[in-house]
């Protein structure tokens, strides 16, 4: 089709009266050609929406009975509560929440909240949050708090006569009361924030907790009287206890030390070196331990032997001579994870201590703890059987000093290659949880030495998180790695961005810009 204009349409040219008429004239029958195409469309459109939604219900159809042949619905029910009890959380315990397992596997259909809801093993864990009580909403709360009862008697009652792990946010005389009827068959209590008073619970004596394994509270509220009468402390099978170090230094707890394997000191109070020895001559079963020591008294005390002793961590802020009075007397032939967060100078020998345990297998250091020298004397003490490292900053803001960057990556050069052999030649993990000064580079040229100078690699996973910006992506270059099986998660902050508005300073501002 051609114009007498051609050379005028897309740009701004203005006709002539003259030229008009010529226009009208001239889109004539392609208008009328135009009406034809949108009626010859319009008639097809139809044909092809009938055509779709015929479509659609022969697909509802199929898909419908498709569904029926679908695999899982052959599964038997114990498969499927065995799919259930995969889909709880492992490292605590569950929430009152429709958006997590069990309350949700019971959403799917009726046979699957069928299943779950007699399935007993489900409903054995539970986190509880208690709502405070604001004085202008007593009316409210008391209507939320009767709720959570409710809610508890129910989800406790699915759980047959199994043990159970329940952990607490938050106090109310109605929450004990409530758990009363449940605690023979108690296995874990925790309780993250400190309740007002254990009144409720007084009169509970050891037989009525006969499954009590581990109790958790991060600070005993005040007795006026001591806890020495605090029978339920005695529960024949309690072996793991954590509170603060100043509910320990009373020394009036009544727990069967001998048999715990688990002890936790929070922190809160002190307790001099010399007092936590004597305290663990009490505990020869220990397996797993937190200590807090406040001062190093200059009592000398004999050295104490925990013989069955796999993992040991020092909580921060602990001195240096406290640190190494204790570790002078402790014996520990089968320690295999150690951490240290405190800050310790080299007169204290922190690599003499190491060399001791030589089935180590994991350590747990800040990487403000040493100097640059001590670090790499510290590498070498390690044993053979190394195979999981953490360096974690412990210091505000130091790890954004030349300084600390040149410890970390001193530690990381350390461990490539030491006359020829790297250390640590079994190493399998490297974590650093929190780090601003280690290089991109570092970490790279740290990764690929480790994967070729081991043979066959040893390495398999490495984490670390940057308290900055990227400054190099490394990825690429870690692939070929990756692809054999090394697993890397390196997160960084977002870059820093400084939005300036051109409206900036009026009142009538867009909003979000």
């Amino acid at each position: 089709m051609t114009s007498p204009l051609i050379s005028r349409l897309g740009t701004n040219y203005c006709p002539t009266d003259e030229e008009v008429p010529q226009i009208w004239e001239l889109l004539v029958n392609p208008s009328s050609r135009l009406k034809q195409l949108d009626d010859k469309i319009a008639g097809l459109q139809k044909a092809l929406d009938k055509l779709v939604e015929e479509r659609a219900s022969l697909g509802a159809f199929v898909e419908a009975h498709k569904a029926l042949l679908s695999p899982i619905r052959r599964l038997p029910p114990d498969v499927i509560q065995e799919i259930f009890a995969a889909c709880l959380p492992t490292h605590r315990n569950c929430v009152m929440s429709a958006s997590e397992a069990p309350v949700l596997l019971g959403r799917i259909c009726s046979s699957w909240r069928a299943i779950s809801l007699t399935t007993t093993r489900l409903w054995t864990r539970l986190h509880v949050v208690w709502p405070p009580r604001p004085i202008d909403l007593t009316t409210l709360i008391d209507a939320k708090i009767a709720q959570r009862v409710a809610v508890l008697e129910t989800w406790l009652g699915r759980s047959g006569q199994l043990p159970l792990s329940i952990s607490v946010q938050g106090y109310s005389p109605h929450l004990l009361q409530a758990l009363l009827p449940f605690f023979s068959r108690l296995q874990h209590i925790q309780f993250i924030t400190t309740p007002p008073s254990f009144e409720p619970l007084s009169h509970i004596t050891e037989a009525d907790v006969p499954m009590l394994e581990t109790i958790a509270v991060t600070r005993l509220p005040f007795r006026p009287d001591g806890w020495g009468e605090f029978a339920m402390f005695r529960g024949p099978r309690i072996t793991g206890f954590t509170a603060s170090v100043a509910d320990f230094a009373t020394g009036n707890l009544p727990l069967q030390w001998h048999k715990l394997t688990i002890l936790k000191m929070e922190s809160g109070g002190n307790i001099s070196s010399h007092k936590l020895l004597t305290l663990l001559l009490r505990c020869p079963e220990l397996r797993i331990c937190r200590l807090w020591a406040s001062d190093f008294d200059g009592t000398p005390h004999s050295p104490v032997g925990l013989e069955f002793l796999h993992t040991l961590e020092l909580a921060p802020m602990m001195r240096g001579d406290v640190i190494a009075f204790l570790l002078d007397r402790l014996s520990l032939p089968e320690l295999r994870n150690f951490s240290i967060a405190a800050q310790i100078t080299d007169q204290h020998n922190l690599p003499g201590y190491l060399t001791r345990w030589t089935k180590l297998e994991g350590l747990e250091i800040g990487e403000n703890s040493l100097s640059a020298s001590s670090w790499v004397a510290c590498l070498r003490s390690l044993p053979e059987t190394m195979r999981r490292l953490v360096l974690r900053d412990t210091a505000a803001n130091t790890s954004l000093s030349s300084l600390g960057g040149s410890r970390l990556e001193t530690a990381l050069t350390a461990l490539e290659l030491a006359h020829g052999t790297p250390l640590c030649p079994a190493l399998e993990e490297l974590h650093i949880p929190y780090t601003s000064a280690l290089s991109d580079a570092a970490l790279l040229r740290f990764i690929t030495r480790r994967m070729v100078a081991v043979s066959p690699p040893t390495l398999r996973r490495v984490e670390v998180k940057f308290q900055r910006p990227r400054e190099v992506d490394i990825l690429p270059d870690l692939q070929p790695f990756i692809d054999e099986g090394l697993r890397v998660s390196l997160t960084y902050l977002p870059p820093l961005r400084l939005p300036i508005s051109p409206w900036q300073g009026l009142l009538d501002a867009p909003k979000g810009v």
